[in-house]
């Protein structure tokens, strides 16, 4: 009596710890249940996802769990390594599992028939598992379906009461406290590195763990079981989306996963002050339109803005003229050599300290210097976000006076 009155008391204290964490805010968790049951009707299938639903977890739709099945059926989920391909992105947990039953046997007109079940639950964000779990049941009955459905309802009620199920499925998911970030295009190790710093800082100090990096890809954990705060996918999401020092877009947001590109433009800001190019005398009449033409173009970039100052000036009188107007980098341009050789040359140069942050140069052939200009734009677009955000401390030096862009060719 003693020992079934401790089991039941240790049953009910973490079914009723099970039942606070599903219901303290935190978003259910999305479990894929992945079943060899070879009744028909799958009787034991439907009382674990009624089971399931009963304790305030959502059921992932059927595509996603035919999706989980092609990567890895339920004998594969059963071994011992999760098989890879598997994420968050499809669901927060997995109960894969198998079902046996027995032959049935009739004893004075009451047929009998034992189910049988063994399962496993895989925790996608952690890569943490139970160990195999069995439990077993007896249905009795005049016969029918009604014999395997008996059966079935005593074999899962028996799992779910099942120590290490519940505790398992008390940790799954949102009610551990974790959301797992996918970061996409994330070029190199140090910078998902930097970006976990900047997480850190900008979640109030809640916890940030590396889980995985291979070019163009990164995996973060953002809070955790020990950690008191709670985390819920959407509200994080909205950080992520105002911060403007990090350099992520959100693309996808459920509970317990974000999927967000790293794009560094997100993260820097730019006034440009674009001076007039310098051309050759044969073309000089042309310098007005060219330097207008980069301004606008300029000013369509996501992170820019752009100011146009017509006539012909040093670059000391430019960076003057930029701590004016409060413009950060100078553009300056110039059109270099003459017929075959002739390119276009955009130089982007910090107004604080004169050294040059960018420069991007294209040749002419048989092209309008507008259209190659906007090639060239095209080239920097995508690349001064990176080099803006790497350039150093101003410090403070003024070139001097003729101090200008170096010219090979024309005037």
């Amino acid at each position: 009596m003693g020992f079934a009155y401790s089991t039941l008391v240790m049953w009910s204290a973490s079914a009723l710890a099970l039942t606070c964490l599903l219901h303290s805010g935190f978003p259910s968790p999305r479990i894929a249940v992945i079943l060899d049951d070879p009744q028909a009707g799958e009787p034991v299938r439907a009382q674990i996802e009624a089971a399931l639903q009963k304790r305030g977890m959502e059921l992932v739709d059927a595509d996603v769990s035919e999706r989980i099945r092609k990567i890895a059926g339920p004998k594969a989920l059963l071994a011992e390594r999760v098989p890879d391909g598997l994420t968050v992105l499809e669901a927060d947990g997995i109960l894969a599992g198998s079902v046996a039953y027995g032959e049935p046997v009739d004893f004075e007109g009451v047929k009998s028939v034992g189910v049988s079940v063994s399962v496993r639950l895989i925790d996608l964000a952690t890569g943490r598992n139970t160990s195999t779990v069995q439990a077993s049941g007896r249905g009795r009955g005049v016969g029918g379906p009604q014999v395997w459905m008996r059966g079935a309802e005593q074999a899962v009620e028996t799992l779910f009461k099942d120590e290490r199920i519940t505790k398992a499925f008390g940790s799954v998911g949102q009610a551990s406290g974790m959301i797992t970030l996918f970061v996409k295009d994330i070029e190199t190790r140090e910078q998902l590195l930097e970006l976990r710093r900047q997480l850190e800082r900008a979640l109030g100090g809640i916890p940030v763990k590396e889980l995985y990096f291979a070019k163009g890809l990164g995996k973060l954990v953002l809070g955790g079981a020990n950690d008191p705060k709670a985390l819920v996918g959407p509200e994080v999401a909205d950080v992520l989306t105002e911060t403007k020092s990090l350099a992520l877009v959100v693309e996808e947001v459920a509970n317990t996963r974000i999927a967000v590109r790293y794009h560094r433009a997100k993260s820097v800001s730019m006034h440009a002050l674009v001076l007039e190019p310098k051309l050759p005398k044969a073309n000089r009449a042309r310098a007005d339109e060219l330097g207008r033409f980069l301004a606008t173009e300029i000013a369509t970039f996501e992170f820019a803005r752009a100011s146009y100052q017509p006539g012909k000036i040093t670059r000391a009188r430019a960076i003057r003229r930029a701590k004016e107007i409060s413009a950060d980098v100078i553009i300056e341009s110039e059109v270099l050599g003459s017929g075959d050789g002739t390119a276009l040359s955009v130089r982007v140069v910090d107004a604080k300290t004169g050294e040059p942050i960018l420069r991007e140069q294209r040749f002419f052939e048989k092209k309008e210097s507008l259209e190659v200009a906007g090639l060239v734009l095209v080239s920097m677009k995508n690349s001064l976000p990176t080099k803006l955000s790497e350039r150093p401390s101003a410090s403070g030096v003024l070139p001097t006076e003729n101090d200008g862009i170096t010219r090979a060719g024309g005037q």
